[in-house]
């Protein structure tokens, strides 16, 4: 039997026929191919990118051309896990075949973009992310949940340290990535819930979107609401937000960050101190000033209704009497000679004896004032409590936790009543 010859064809010929096949092919005219980026040039005139997909065992050349490269929202880069999207075509020139791609995204992101919105949904419509406590002020100690290997625990503890020294730091170890991280956090929230720490801070440095998937775990976002303790986020960068994020009670954008948060700063804090105290001095000193005024017009009142200023009223009123006498004796002596001598006589004596009562009952008076005056008792060790600007004269006026003034001799005391007990009569 004859032996039919093969058709023969030029390389050219050979190159179109396999275009034309792969053109007609629908199933290449658009479709998805996952690979790892590698042999990656980009065109720096013409801003078309050339790569080779690969994958554990094969690999297929690839280009973008400017129009669509132009629509990426990331730069590729060699190593970097993709899906492409395109057609699949002959080369002519080379007979080789390639992806001209129109689409590129990071392998898994749309994936996992749409999962991230729908747990974000459900957890929102379930009340986790609208509970957000207060953050101690002053918190004596916090703790740290994050890897004890990475810089986030060296950056949390040099803020703590310059901004409130006295603060004690409780690390609880944790991994933040990986299959594993989730569970190691739920069970760190679990531990630190045991402790007395005032705050949680946890999170992670940076990182691409699997790096940082662990925090947007449901058991971790659980496990972050649950907490009796007050929380504090810093998961990531600044632009990172995570479900860990809108369930804690506080984001901050870094570690640092959210140390800064966690406590106040020293310098602010006794700055703040010395402004009170130096109100408060002024405040104190317009009080006595105002008290003290009061005193010296009560003071003047009491000196010029006391009885002994009376008495001594009295007393100059009564010279003036005795003088008035005196002068008419006078006159009366000069007119009438001896008669008025014994009549004189009679009435010095009457007068020396008026005035020797008037004296001793003057005395008598000014040893009872004296006696019953309120400052003189305190010279002899007595004091007097005051409770509201009045004078407090039974037990039963004050009781445990109130402030008195206690009036000395000398000054006075302002003191807090710790018991107040009434005497049996």
């Amino acid at each position: 039997m004859p032996i039919n010859k093969p058709f023969t064809v030029t390389v050219t010929q050979l190159n179109r026929k396999i275009s034309f096949m792969l053109s007609g092919e629908k199933s290449f005219a658009d479709l998805c191919v996952r690979g790892e980026i590698s042999n990656l040039t980009i065109n720096a005139r013409s801003g078309h990118i050339y790569f080779t997909l690969k994958d554990e065992n094969s690999s297929v050349r690839g280009v973008m051309f400017s129009d669509r490269a132009d629509k990426l929202s990331f730069v590729p880069e060699a190593g970097m896990s993709v899906v492409v999207r395109g057609s699949v075509k002959c080369y002519e020139r080379d007979g080789v075949y390639q992806i001209y791609a129109a689409e590129m995204t990071r392998a898994g992101a749309g994936a996992l973009a749409e999962e991230f919105e729908k747990l974000k949904a459900r957890l929102n419509a379930e009340g986790l992310f609208s509970q957000k406590r207060e953050i101690p002020k002053i918190p004596d100690k916090i703790c740290v949940i994050t890897s004890e290997t990475g810089a986030v625990l060296q950056d949390i503890r040099n803020v703590l340290s310059r901004r409130w020294p006295q603060v004690k730091v409780i690390l609880i170890p944790a991994a933040v990535q990986g299959d594993t991280a989730p569970a190691s956090l739920v069970s760190a929230f679990e531990k630190a819930d045991t402790t007395d720490a005032d705050v949680i801070i946890f999170g992670r440095g940076g990182g691409s979107a699997e790096d940082l998937s662990c925090f947007n775990s449901e058991a971790v976002a659980r496990a972050i609401f649950g907490s009796r303790i007050p929380t504090i986020s810093a998961v990531g960068h600044e632009t990172d937000f995570t479900i860990a994020d809108l369930t804690a009670d506080k984001r901050a954008p870094t570690p640092s960050a959210a140390a800064e948060l966690a406590v106040p700063d020293k310098d602010e804090v006794i700055s703040a101190l010395s402004d009170k105290k130096r109100a408060i001095g002024q405040q104190l000193y317009r009080v006595i000033e105002k008290k003290t005024a009061a005193m010296r017009i009560i003071g003047s009142e009491i000196r010029a209704k006391s009885p002994v200023q009376r008495l001594k009223t009295d007393e100059q009123k009564l010279i003036g009497v005795s003088d008035a006498i005196r002068s008419k004796m006078s006159v009366i002596t000069f007119r009438y000679g001896s008669r008025v001598d014994a009549l004189e006589s009679s009435v010095r004596i009457r007068m020396h004896s008026l005035l020797d009562t008037k004296e001793r009952s003057f005395v008598n008076t000014a040893a009872v004032i004296e006696a019953l005056n309120p400052l003189a008792v305190l010279l002899r060790g007595y004091s007097i409590t005051y409770r509201d600007g009045k004078a407090v004269v039974s037990a039963e006026e004050v009781k445990s936790g109130d402030t008195v003034k206690i009036r000395l001799s000398d000054g006075e005391i302002t003191a807090e009543v710790k018991d107040s007990a009434k005497f049996e009569k």
